[in-house]
């Protein structure tokens, strides 16, 4: 008899939704790999078609435009909840680039899933329209269910308590036995990251010294650029670590800056090591996003530079209000006066170090195993 064929896709829509993928996929295949045949799915950049490219590319250039312009963020959402779930999934899926979804539902029956994964709302989507439909599972990598996570999917979960709730009052759509409270998807390397910071800047090349990592995201839109300008020219005894992303035109300029001696300055574009840097820090600034669990995990307090739309403004409550390790700044030189405070033990900066991080609240393995309940379930495999 043949192992149910699960498959894993991974959309290109911000970097978080790869980043919770990966981790849900790497754990599942270690723990139940031999129950299932898990397939992971580049998907819309496997097959070769054109529309199916832009189709991700224009979900990763809607992020974007969320961080580069903040009321069309908030605006896209309103639109979204204003017309439901139903409209505008139909909307996005069908009508944004032709020939997208054509070609992306031929690709998916050509996956012969028993079961999809998905951490994107648009496999899911596909999922649930094809001819012989799989079982579809949906991991939201937000502390809120939008509209677009909302379409019907057999089995879901939110890893955020509030988000949970919020869900819930969607009485037609879920209940306690289709959606459940999960760990955070954060992937497996963070665990083996080496917890002594001055061991990391040791193995990183770096200084020493009170460290204040910046970002803003995997697109690198955002505060960056000119808190670096700023801080540079305080020429303060910190060591900044600004990572760009996929944006090597802020690289080269970031590149071009000089200290003028007491800061040390560390630019980087796209990089893998990411996890250690954050681990590294004493303060990190960046905008809102599922990115924030990271510097929670290593015991990092937060500057929340900006949120580009209602997803990433409640992302952002979660960490300031329930886990009460971030705090949200989103004027420059308000997070310089931040990082000066900080500099000296300020009150509001030890405030933010209080925090207790639980590690059995991250993980893919915690997901991987309500997963595998309710394959088990349908497919009787143990």
């Amino acid at each position: 008899m043949s192992k149910p064929r699960v498959i894993f896709p991974f959309v290109e829509a911000g970097f978080g939704h790869i980043m919770t993928e990966r981790s849900i996929c790497d754990a599942f295949e270690k723990k139940y790999g031999e129950y299932f045949e898990v397939v992971r799915s580049n998907f819309y950049g496997e097959t070769g078609s054109e529309p199916m490219k832009k189709f991700e590319t224009r979900l990763g250039n809607e992020v974007r435009m969320y961080n580069k312009c903040h009321f069309y963020g908030y605006l896209s959402i309103f639109a979204m909840n204003l017309f439901g779930t139903k409209i505008s999934s139909d909307f996005v899926m069908k009508g944004l680039i032709k020939g997208a979804y054509e070609d992306s539902m031929k690709h998916m029956e050509e996956l012969r899933p028993d079961v999809v994964v998905s951490t994107h709302w648009a496999t899911n989507y596909y999922a649930e329209h094809m001819q012989k439909k799989p079982y579809t599972v949906m991991y939201i990598p937000d502390a809120h269910a939008n509209a677009l996570f909302r379409y019907p999917c057999d089995f879901s979960m939110i890893s955020m308590p509030e988000g949970y709730k919020r869900a819930m009052r969607f009485k037609r759509r879920y209940n306690e036995d289709n959606f459940k409270l999960s760990p955070l998807a954060i992937r497996q390397a963070a665990f083996e990251v080496e917890r002594d910071k001055q061991k990391l800047r040791k193995q990183l090349g770096h200084d020493d010294k009170f460290t204040v990592f910046l970002t803003e995201g995997g697109y690198g839109v955002g505060l960056t650029e000119k808190l670096c300008q700023m801080l540079i020219e305080e020429d303060l005894p910190i060591s900044i670590v600004a990572v760009c992303g996929k944006n090597p035109e802020l690289h080269e300029r970031l590149k071009q800056l000089k200290t003028k001696g007491n800061t040390s300055f560390y630019p980087y574009g796209f990089c893998e090591n990411v996890l250690e840097m954050i681990a590294s820090s004493d303060l990190y600034l960046g905008k809102s996003g599922n990115g924030l669990m990271e510097p929670t995990f290593y015991g990092v307090p937060i500057i929340v530079t900006h949120s580009a739309n209602t997803i990433e403004k409640l992302i952002a409550e979660h960490y300031v209000s329930h886990v009460k390790s971030a705090k949200r700044i989103f004027n420059a030189k308000k997070c310089v006066a931040f990082i000066k405070g900080a500099l000296n033990g300020s009150e509001e900066y030890q405030a933010l170090k209080n925090f207790k991080c639980d590690p059995t609240a991250y993980g893919g393995e915690g997901i991987a195993d309500l997963i595998f309940e309710k394959l088990n379930e349908k497919f009787h495999v143990k």
